[in-house]
C-alpha cells in the first residue's frame, strides 16, 4: 500500500494564527475535510510566541506549528488511508489560517508493505 505525507508551508497568514481556538477549529475542520476520526488533541504554547497542535487520528495526524514573527505555518499531514485526500486537508488549513497566503507543498510517498513474519 501506498500513502503520501504532505508538508505545507504556509506564508503570509494572518493574526488568528496566534489564536489556539482558532488553531484547533482549523485542524478539526481539516480532519472532517479528510474524512478522518478525530481521537484526541493537544496544544503547546510558547514564549515569547507561537503554538504546535497536533490532532490524533485513527488514521495518524494533523499537526500545526506556529511563527507567528514570520506570518508562517508549517503544516505536517499523515493519513493512513489512501482513500482520504491530504490535500483537502490542507486546503482546509489554508482556508481558516492563511487565506491570502502562499502555501507550498512538499509530499513524502511511503509504502507500507506487510511483513513475511509476524512481530513477536
Amino acid at each position: 500500500m501506498k500513502i503520501r505525507q504532505v508538508l505545507a508551508d504556509m506564508r503570509n497568514c494572518g493574526p488568528q494564527i496566534e489564536d489556539e481556538i482558532v488553531l484547533r477549529d482549523a485542524a478539526l475542520a481539516a480532519a472532517t475535510a479528510a474524512g478522518a476520526t478525530i481521537i484526541g488533541e493537544h496544544a503547546q504554547r510558547y514564549v515569547p510566541h507561537g503554538i504546535t497542535l497536533v490532532v490524533f487520528l485513527a488514521e495518524s495526524h494533523i499537526m500545526l506549528t506556529t511563527w507567528p514573527e514570520y506570518r508562517m505555518v508549517l503544516v505536517d499531514i499523515l493519513l493512513c488511508n489512501p482513500d482520504m485526500s491530504e490535500d483537502a486537508a490542507v486546503d482546509e488549513v489554508a482556508r481558516w489560517l492563511c487565506p491570502d497566503g502562499l502555501v507550498e507543498r512538499s509530499y513524502v510517498t511511503r509504502s507500507i508493505e506487510s511483513l513475511e513474519t509476524p512481530v513477536a
